[in-house]
C-alpha cells in the first residue's frame, strides 16, 4: 500500500479516531472503509439512462433530416 497524507480539521480527527476506535480498528482501515463506501460504488450514470424514460416520446418521422426546413439558409 501507498501512503497518503490528508489535512483534516480537529473535527474530522476527532470523529475518526472515535469511529475507529468503536470499531476496534486503524484510523487508515476506516478512511478506507470510508471511501469504498462512498466513492468506489459510485458510477455517473450515461446520458442514456438519465434520459431513457424519454426515449420513443416524440412522434415524427424516424429521420428528422428527412423534413424539409423552409426559410433556413438558403430556399
Amino acid at each position: 500500500m501507498e501512503t497518503v497524507t490528508l489535512k483534516m480539521d480537529r473535527r474530522h480527527i476527532a470523529l475518526l479516531r472515535q469511529q475507529a476506535k468503536a470499531l476496534g480498528r486503524s484510523q487508515a482501515a476506516v478512511v478506507r472503509d470510508l471511501i469504498d463506501q462512498h466513492l468506489a460504488g459510485k458510477k455517473r450514470p450515461s446520458l442514456y439512462d438519465r434520459a431513457k424514460e424519454f426515449c420513443g416520446s416524440v412522434s415524427g418521422p424516424p429521420d428528422m433530416s428527412t423534413r424539409k426546413l423552409t426559410g433556413y439558409g438558403r430556399d
